[in-house]
C-alpha cells in the first residue's frame, strides 16, 4: 500500500508496518499495514513481536499536537 493510503485510510492512528519499498532517499513508498491503533503503546508492543528480520515502522498519521523528543 501507498503511504498516502495508509494515511488516508487509517486516519489520526498509530501505525505498525512493513516497509516493502524506500526511495532513493530512504523515505517509505510502500508498506504492509501490520497493526494500527488509537493507542502508541499497544503498536509498540505490537513491534516487539514482529518477525525478526523484518524491516518495521511506525508513525502517527495524523497532526501530533505538544511538545515530542526524536
Amino acid at each position: 500500500m501507498k503511504i498516502a493510503e495508509i494515511k488516508r485510510k487509517y486516519k489520526n492512528k498509530w501505525v505498525l508496518l512493513e516497509v516493502v519499498k524506500m526511495s532513493d532517499v530512504n523515505q517509505i513508498e510502500e508498506a504492509n499495514l501490520i497493526w494500527a491503533s488509537d493507542n502508541k503503546d499497544e503498536v509498540y508492543e505490537r513491534a516487539k513481536k514482529v518477525e525478526e528480520g523484518k524491516t518495521i515502522a511506525t508513525f502517527y498519521t495524523g497532526r501530533l499536537t505538544g511538545t515530542y523528543a526524536l
